[in-house]
């Protein structure tokens, strides 16, 4: 399960230390923004990668915890510490101090509330936080390393709107949910949308796309959205609403080829004949694995899905 380290290092209690990847070059196993949580006591949350960078990071964090100052990790991961990755990584350990939480607790308000902000953290003593309204970091949603400050972007938690809550959806859930997405379930039958089947998801009582994006406040570039309906009519009008929505990242169709060809066919007739809405289009859905059971069908879906997420900031 991918751990939320923005929101778990807002509300920290115990004395700990924030270790954030700042900078890296080559071969690296975590890159800029990744972080991680120790306390005084040498429990963890989060990774900065692993091996025996992390071990140092870990050592240098317990320190920080336990009072020692901000301080800067340099290394280079071959020469340095014998990894064969042969990159080099810095990261910067911080204090969890009241004033560094408030900024947190603030950055994880926004991100809750779908807005998006530019988080700063000071690198020179004795270091701090702050947060910007426009940087160009959101635009980028790359961070940045600017002399003495770490400026990164905390953006919109990804969503997947299943359209549909049969087999696949149901498998698809948990597993986009693992990687880190937050799961919106839209089904007019509230016997395929309930809490029991979609724990944690939030349930959207309708196929009405217009209704759905009004619902969620809106659909957009951090939504990826699969239609997996039963019925064949239903994905078909959904898919309608859904094609020239050039704002998602991702739009997959659950079915098979001859079933894209046959609605391709009736769509262009009704005026969707513009060839790039369709050349976006996931269909059939997933890497091809040769998936057959709706759990496999979840693996192709989610590491296709993983492979657009990166694509967006690669």
């Amino acid at each position: 399960m991918t751990v939320d380290v923005l929101a778990e290092a807002a509300r920290v209690a115990a004395p700990s230390a924030l270790a954030t990847v700042i900078a890296t070059a080559g071969s690296s196993p975590r890159h800029a923004a990744a972080k991680m949580i120790v306390a005084a006591s040498g429990e963890q949350l989060g990774t900065v990668g692993g091996g025996r960078i992390e071990l140092e990071v870990v050592e240098r964090a317990r320190a920080v915890a336990a009072g020692a100052p901000a301080e800067r990790v340099d290394k280079h991961l071959g020469h340095d510490l014998a990894m064969c990755c042969g990159g080099r990584m810095s990261v910067w350990i911080e204090p969890l101090d009241r004033s560094r939480l408030v900024a947190l607790a603030e950055a994880a308000r926004r991100r809750g509330r779908r807005t998006p902000v530019a988080l700063v953290t000071a690198l020179a003593s004795p270091g701090g936080k702050d947060l910007l309204e426009r940087d160009d970091t959101l635009r980028t949603r790359r961070p940045r390393l600017e002399g003495d400050r770490f400026i990164e972007p905390i953006l919109p938690t990804e969503r997947l709107v299943l359209f549909g809550g049969g087999h696949v959806a149901r498998a698809l859930a948990p597993l986009a949910a693992s990687v880190g997405f937050e799961i919106v379930v839209c089904d007019e039958d509230e016997r395929f949308a309930d809490e029991e089947r979609f724990p944690g998801a939030r349930l959207v009582g309708t196929f009405d796309v217009a209704e759905a994006a009004r619902e969620l406040d809106p659909f957009g570039p951090d939504d990826y959205v699969i239609i997996t309906t039963r019925d064949h009519g239903i994905d078909e009008r959904v898919l309608e609403r859904l094609l020239p929505r050039v704002d998602l990242t991702y739009l997959g169709l659950i079915g098979s080829r001859g079933k894209l060809g046959r609605f391709r066919k009736r769509l262009e007739a009704r005026g969707l004949a513009d060839p790039e809405p369709w050349a976006r289009l996931h269909s059939p859905v997933g890497l091809e694995i040769g998936a057959e059971t709706p759990e496999e069908i979840a693996v192709s879906v989610v590491a296709e899905m993983v492979r657009a997420r990166h694509a967006r900031v690669s």
